[in-house]
């Protein structure tokens, strides 16, 4: 995340205040921006407002009757919840003892008074920043260890099951009856093709949530991208009787990069194909709109509830419906789908129904040539 990566309009600040001209200063000065604001008069109260509110930023009065504000932000910091939250207090004094006090009840910077909105802007967005990467170097780190857990995990398992299939065809040796012996390397092959999938899927999100991903865009036939995904799922479906219906509509011309947008194709056929029962059917159809053209994958297995529709496309989801013949997922494939439609500037969404399939919408922009 760069420094000024951050929108104003996420980022929360508590102002604790007992004089109601200060108050409607520091309004006056950020409502603008976009910060959201939530207002306390008094350090009771914004003991009771900042666990609800979970602020990014609290200005606080050091002035205040009852509870003043160095003996607020003692009692912030005692909050497990409330602690890392930055403190700027709002002072007449400067005398080096106040401002040492401040410091040392855990405030990070200060704002004299009276009010100069060119200050605050400044120092408010200074804390912000900070607070915006902050929260980003921790998204980071739980990623790596969502990643770490993965590879200790999901790794490690089938990993250990193919070294075991090869040591046990390697001890067998020649006594081993073939179809036996090819019925293990067929095993040894998916687990490796898993493992592979897994690997690409992770190494896919971390680069594009890292925004190191660069789109290859050209103008083309999306019925011809379609076409050649559906003749490679096609043997995966066969082997559950699964049949693949198509109905394509002349749509014109969208710009894509080929490579990525076969890989979201890839990704929602193989769930189709994971998530139905044998001998049914998945149909693919391509509609114009406007300005726009809808690729829509619908397929008859489970279907999807509304609690998990919500959650779906975000990362290491693994929804309560399994594959029909134990096929594996790495929790991933829909996170990376949804990125890769919004570079593109699409969207996708699902319609679902427990019991009745479920159908995902592609919805890309129609290039005029």
């Amino acid at each position: 995340m760069k420094p000024d990566d951050f929108d104003p309009r996420t980022m929360k600040i508590l102002i604790v205040d007992d004089t109601t001209p200060n108050i409607d200063v520091l309004r006056q000065t950020l409502q603008p921006v976009g910060y959201q604001l939530a207002i306390a008069q008094s350090g009771e109260k914004a003991l009771a407002i900042a666990p609800r509110f979970q602020p990014d930023l609290i200005l606080l009065d050091i002035m205040m009757p009852g509870m003043d504000g160095i003996e607020t932000c003692g009692k912030l910091k005692e909050t497990p919840e409330l602690k890392d939250i930055p403190v700027i207090f709002i002072t007449a004094k400067t005398e080096t003892e106040d401002l040492l006090r401040a410091f040392a009840a855990g405030g990070v910077d200060y704002i004299t008074k009276p009010i100069r909105q060119e200050e605050v802007l400044a120092r408010v967005r200074t804390q912000i920043r900070m607070r915006a990467l902050v929260k980003a170097l921790m998204d980071l780190d739980q990623q790596k260890n969502r990643f770490l857990g993965i590879c200790a995990h999901d790794l490690r398992s089938p990993l250990s099951a193919l070294i075991g299939t090869a040591e046990l065809i390697i001890e067998c040796g020649d006594e081993m009856p073939a179809p036996e012996a090819r019925d293990y390397v067929d095993k040894m092959r998916e687990t490796g093709r898993h493992m592979l999938n897994l690997v690409n899927d992770l190494l896919d999100f971390t680069a594009i949530a890292r925004g190191s991903i660069s789109l290859k865009k050209v103008p083309q036939l999306l019925e011809d991208v379609v076409n050649d995904r559906i003749e490679v799922a096609r043997h995966a479906a066969s082997r559950k009787r699964i049949n693949i219906e198509t109905d394509f509509q002349h749509i014109g011309t969208v710009e894509i990069d080929k490579t990525r947008i076969a890989q979201v194709i890839d990704n929602l056929l193989g769930n189709a194909i994971k998530f139905s029962p044998e001998s049914k059917s998945i149909r693919v159809s391509i509609v114009p709109g406007d300005n726009k053209v809808v690729l829509r994958i619908s397929d008859q297995g489970p279907g999807i509830s509304p609690d998990e529709q919500k959650k779906m496309f975000a990362e290491y989801q693994q929804l309560s419906a399994r594959p029909t013949h134990g096929e594996k997922s790495t929790g991933l494939g829909l996170a990376i789908v949804k990125r890769l439609i919004d570079a593109h500037g699409g969207s996708i969404g699902v319609d679902s129904t427990l019991g009745q399939g479920t159908t995902f919408n592609i919805t890309l922009p129609v290039v005029v040539i």
